[in-house]
């Protein structure tokens, strides 16, 4: 079982206002990131900030989940920690809930600076879910080719270019993959190969493959990680 999530940009997106301060019941300021001198920054990075969400946020696992997005706000303070945490929207299924969770969870920043002095700034995001993606364990009905394993097998035998070096020796290339609700792939990765760009040449070929019949979960189409071997003679 695997969560989701697409993270504008790299795996999360930031929408930013575009007030340079906003009023405070404390009678602190509170910057947003447009105009201030120096933005607040996460631990390694923005980078290890999307990573940080996309590897706590556990997507909703009901098939009736359909993704969407989740939008957020939030408080970076002077001492870096984050505070205030508000949904501003979200897609139902515990997702707000389950946002508030990892960002409380989230480690501090440096915080944002204006003329010298450590401030508190304001950020807006969303984050953008996609259906969960099952493991072929966990569905009812697992995932097919239109024409069964012997018409995927055929297609990769016609398709796949084996390497021409007389040292090749053959074996087995693993790919695995997802099957999208809509019977077309995504996320195809090599697993195990043999080198001579025998893995990219497996991900040309299953990328030009179409029409799956995707996994099923209590009578409705999900999204479905899968593995396949392709088994390659020597030259």
């Amino acid at each position: 079982m695997r969560n989701f999530l697409i993270l504008m940009i790299v795996f999360f997106g930031i929408q930013v206002g575009s007030a340079q301060n906003l009023s405070n019941t404390s009678n602190e300021n509170i910057y947003n990131t447009s105009g201030i001198e120096v933005l607040p920054e996460y631990p390694g990075g923005i980078g290890k900030f999307y990573q940080f969400i996309g590897d706590n946020y556990k997507t909703p696992t009901a098939v009736d989940f359909l993704g969407g997005k989740v939008y957020v706000s939030f408080i970076i303070e002077k001492d870096g920690s984050v505070a205030d945490i508000k949904v501003l929207r979200d897609v139902g299924f515990g997702t707000g809930k389950e946002a508030i969770r990892v960002l409380e969870l989230c480690p501090k920043w440096s915080p944002g600076r204006q003329n010298g002095k450590n401030v508190r700034c304001s950020y807006s995001l969303p984050i953008s879910l996609q259906p969960y993606v099952f493991s072929v364990k966990e569905v009812d009905v697992k995932p097919n080719y239109e024409g069964g394993f012997e018409g995927v097998s055929k297609i990769i035998a016609e398709n796949y270019k084996k390497p021409t070096a007389k040292e090749f020796k053959g074996g087995e290339v693993q790919i695995t993959f997802t099957v999208e609700i809509d019977g077309s792939l995504s996320d195809i990765k090599v697993y195990k190969d043999l080198g001579f760009g025998t893995g990219e040449e497996a991900v040309r070929v299953l990328s030009g493959i179409k029409n799956w019949i995707p996994a099923k979960k209590q009578g409705k189409k999900v999204r479905c990680d899968f593995g396949l071997p392709i088994r390659l003679s020597s030259n």
